[in-house]
């Protein structure tokens, strides 16, 4: 350890008074305090400049045991104070993409891990199903990200309608299929990024033609309902072991953003549609359904792209491999924009599942 280098991450923020360090960690939003008779604590975590290694940092604080300060580098470590510093940032990536390495530092103990997930996701292949209010904003946010491999899918073209909420179609476009137009925005934000499109409604067929190997799929596809398209979806990636993400939409004065899933680790599908069916079953005993045709649900852009940002940080730490990292596996988010207030709903993976349980057909 001795030889090893480290940094204060940059998000850190750190007030000692009273023998007691608050340490803030600005990207998470964490705190955590310690008690440490120490005055100079500051000044020592400051020292950790990504330069020096510990052994000068041991020569300018000599009144410190060695046995202690390895003790303390490998605590701020697995706090996330500290990151190591085995590798150096490329001037290149600094300059444009420094606010990505910000972000991903608070998820890597190292900066070769930094440099490796920015990487990870350039080489990932994502399909998103639905380029519609929310499709459109989760693929330009994945393409800002850096991925580089993108497929789109949908048979619509852009409608004056759709102006209002849904990203990167203007009034010059109407009339255009939506892949044809998303797909020349998203290659003009940068030259080498792959888009395939695929000008097909979702059918219980099409992943028969459709079944290249993804690493990650987003439904945000409605018609003919959205349940009907994530069972679709789903089948699919259960049985090829593919991540996939519901990926949202609008009801009423709710954002509602559907489940991650990762085949066999987290709840599936029919975990969640078992468990809302029993909660709704007794919610609706005696409600008479009624049936209205062309019911059009208000909404506007906030809430299409409050939806998307939320599913996108998770597609982003798919594509990165940070699975440990996932916020919206085993729940469902709802977000009142009357209240302002965010509700998740828990769904624990039900080993009795018929898709995902300890018999389950995609075990």
């Amino acid at each position: 350890m001795v030889n090893d280098i480290y940094r204060l991450k940059a998000s850190v923020a750190l007030v000692y008074n009273d023998n007691v360090l608050d340490i803030f960690l600005s990207n998470k939003r964490e705190q955590f305090k310690i008690t440490i008779d120490y005055e100079q604590i500051v000044e020592l975590l400051f020292s950790f400049d990504g330069k020096k290694n510990v052994s000068d940092i041991m020569e300018i604080y000599k009144n410190i045991d060695s046995d202690d300060l390895f003790d303390l580098v490998i605590f701020f470590l697995k706090k996330n104070v500290l990151i190591k510093v085995d590798c150096d940032y490329s001037e290149m990536l600094v300059s444009e993409q420094y606010r990505l390495i910000n972000f991903f530092e608070d998820y890597c103990s190292s900066t070769s891990e930094v440099i490796s997930s920015l990487k990870l996701i350039s080489t990932k292949k994502v399909m998103i199903i639905g380029i519609g209010a929310v499709g459109t904003w989760i693929s330009e946010s994945l393409i800002r990200t850096g991925l580089k491999n993108i497929t789109l899918v949908d048979d619509d073209t852009v409608e004056i309608s759709n102006l209002h909420r849904q990203g990167m179609f203007f009034s010059d476009d109407v009339g255009k299929f939506k892949v044809d137009v998303l797909s020349e925005n998203l290659c003009s934000i940068f030259s080498d990024v792959k888009v395939t499109k695929i000008k097909e409604k979702l059918t219980s067929d099409f992943f028969k033609k459709y079944n290249d190997k993804y690493d990650l799929i987003i439904n945000c596809a409605d018609k003919p309902s959205v349940d009907e398209t994530t069972r679709i979806i789903a089948r699919f990636c259960m049985e090829h072991k593919i991540p996939h993400i519901v990926g949202g939409g609008y009801n009423l004065h709710l954002t509602l953003i559907g489940q991650t899933v990762i085949p066999n680790r987290t709840a599936c599908v029919m975990c969640f549609e078992k468990h809302l069916q029993k909660i709704n079953s007794a919610d609706l005993d005696g409600v008479k359904k009624l049936t209205r045709k062309n019911r059009k649900i208000g909404s506007f852009s906030p809430l299409s792209t409050v939806a998307a940002s939320l599913a996108t940080i998770d597609a982003v730490k798919i594509v990165s491999d940070k699975y440990d990292c996932i916020s919206n596996s085993n729940s469902r988010i709802e977000f009142d924009v009357r209240e302002r207030d965010i509700n998740k709903h828990f769904v624990e993976k039900n080993d009795d599942c018929e898709w995902c349980g300890s018999h389950g057909i995609y075990n």
